[in-house]
């Protein structure tokens, strides 16, 4: 008979005596090749407890491999899991015990694709992040209780206490490294109480075996649904609340680029719709910049024209279908700051507010070279307008130098 126990040395190799009538093992240390004899019955207790240690200790290790094996490889796979709704559920199906061990509910999936649904029917609790005017008792409240994603890598799941929040999938095998750093630095500790902060905070972040996630607050809606030419039929939002809603120069003032801050990666705390009560709001909704997947963070005491990179933000020339700047598709190097001010005013350009001054300035943004400096003149001739000429309907430019708002694959 063959069995290993645990000394205070190494590991014991024991056999049983070959003497006959002998009831004793013989243990020899692997570390000196010392032996000792130890009777049967004193050693069958703790050949027992080896085997109980052994199976405690490595069980939820293989469990948790059989898991891992069965999840997305790498950030484009868990992105794509598959041409199917069911692909996405059962990705996320896998991962639900491990969301259980950190207390925390997937919403099971809705109506349609894409969407999930509360857990128990019931509205959302009250966040801070995302509200409603009593007043707008028109819209389908069911809305409220359907979420929509985009992407398979965020999940809307539900807290132990019942609150509301976002999973995201933030780093797979290694790749993913420099968004979760600059999470860490833009949306946790002092940072993230910063009011000049449009990022989302994260609440807290958890680890399984070579997997990052994040957990977020639940905010509104995306800006896309009242910013741009589609989006008259569904809101009735003026020029003055689209223009009081960008901002990234705290995230630049951190060394922080996002290289992604086109108008669908904000969300807005609440729909404005001041056109539709005809009267200007008293009170503005906050901006959230989301999705920092293809963020940079440089070091912080790095200057302003040292912080360069190449390349597109993603994929390849033939695969990324978002416009860019010169330089940027031919690989040269480019300031990584300067790329998230021309993404925003890439669709700035396209606003018209029907004041000449405010339309010349919107289109001529980009030449202002930083994020910072144009808002800082943007706010200073909005502040000469009157607010009742900002309440206007806006409309939109079909073409600026050559693009169209919504741009296609050639």
């Amino acid at each position: 008979m063959w069995a290993s126990i645990l000394c205070k040395r190494k590991p014991l190799l024991l056999t049983s005596c070959s003497h006959p009538g002998v009831d004793v093992y013989a243990c020899r240390c692997f570390s000196c090749s010392y032996y000792s004899v130890y009777p049967k019955r004193r050693l069958s207790g703790s050949c027992t407890g080896v085997a109980v240690f052994t199976l405690y200790y490595y069980y939820p290790r293989w469990k948790d491999s059989r898991i891992r094996a069965q999840l997305p490889p790498d950030l484009e796979t868990w992105r794509c899991p598959g041409r199917s709704h069911e692909a996405e559920e059962r990705v996320w199906n896998v991962f639900s015990p491990i969301l259980s061990r950190h207390g925390l509910t997937s919403w099971p999936w809705g109506r349609s694709d894409s969407s999930l649904k509360t857990p128990d029917g019931e509205y959302p609790r009250a966040n801070g992040y995302n509200e409603l005017f009593d007043d707008r008792r028109s819209v389908k409240l069911v809305n409220l209780k359907i979420w929509l994603y985009w992407n398979p890598l965020n999940r809307a799941i539900r807290t132990r206490e019942g609150q509301d929040v976002v999973c995201r999938v933030i780093v797979v095998k290694g790749e993913g490294v420099n968004a979760l750093n600059s999470l860490r630095r833009i949306s946790t500790g002092l940072n993230s109480l910063v009011s000049r902060n449009h990022a989302l905070p994260m609440l807290r972040e958890f680890r399984f075996q070579d997997i990052v996630c994040g957990i977020f607050p639940m905010s509104g809606t995306s800006f896309s649904e009242i910013f741009g030419p589609n989006s008259h039929d569904r809101c009735q939002s003026s020029v003055g609340d689209i223009l009081d809603l960008f901002a990234l120069a705290f995230i630049h003032e951190k060394r922080v680029a996002h290289r992604d801050a086109f108008f669908h990666n904000y969300l807005v705390q609440w729909d404005p719709e001041s056109l539709k009560h005809q009267h200007a709001r008293l009170t503005r909704p906050r901006l959230y910049l989301i999705d920092f997947e293809t963020a940079l963070c440089f070091p912080e005491d790095s200057s302003y024209e040292d912080c360069t990179c190449t390349g597109l933000p993603f994929g390849d020339i033939d695969d990324y279908a978002l416009p860019t700047p010169p330089g940027v598709a031919e690989g040269k190097p480019y300031n990584a700051f300067y790329l998230d001010f021309w993404q925003l005013c890439y669709h700035l350009a396209f606003l018209q507010t029907g004041i000449q001054e405010l339309d010349e300035l919107l289109l001529g943004l980009v030449n202002m070279g930083t994020a910072a400096a144009a808002l800082d003149l943007l706010s200073e001739r909005l502040g000469l307008i009157p607010p009742a000429q900002l309440h206007v309907q806006p409309k939109y430019r079909e073409v600026v130098d050559g693009h169209a708002f919504y741009p296609t694959r050639p």
